[in-house]
């Protein structure tokens, strides 16, 4: 745990159907090798052999699947409060520090689907989101709205409280 911080979570993909779909590919290779094996001990000659040649499109089939792997492994968001701020880091891009004086309203809420990433809902919020449907929800001295997904939203709740009590 960072030091100073009161509350830190870290939130990575993990549902089980998103990484069925990103498997389903390596099935795909592993059959398509798998035939190529095969078929190599079937040859007219009597001898084993086989070569793996692919078509370019299967390579640059392989090299996208094989970013995003890379990118839902690399992929989180962290959350970070302190007794001044709210941190959230999501990708490798997105870094927001909310002032806990620039918060005028904060509550857990139990949010319908929305989506997973950063999204815009239909109240107006930006939402950063990985999984789940619980979130703080935060509206600032200028009225942006922002909810960050969380996964223990009872102990965010206490402590957003009394920090900001």
């Amino acid at each position: 745990m960072k030091e100073n911080s009161l509350f830190q979570e870290t939130q990575k993909f993990t549902q089980w159907w998103l990484w069925s779909l990103l498997g389903i590919p390596a099935i795909l290779v592993i059959v398509q090798v798998f035939f190529f094996i095969i078929q190599g001990f079937n040859s007219e000659s009597g001898n084993f052999s086989f070569s793996i040649i692919m078509p370019y499109g299967f390579w640059i089939g392989f090299l996208i699947w094989l970013f995003a792997i890379i990118f839902f492994l690399r992929i989180k968001l962290e959350t970070i409060i302190t007794k001044d701020t709210i941190k959230i880091s999501y990708l490798l891009f997105v870094h927001r520090i909310f002032k806990i004086a620039d918060i005028r309203k904060e509550e857990i809420v139990t949010y319908s689907f929305v989506g997973f990433g950063i999204r815009l809902s239909s109240k107006n919020e930006k939402v950063f989101l990985v999984k789940g449907n619980k979130g703080l929800s935060l509206t600032l001295n200028n009225g942006k709205k922002y909810m960050i997904g969380t996964q223990r939203p009872a102990e965010l709740q206490s402590i957003v409280e009394k920090i900001l009590s």
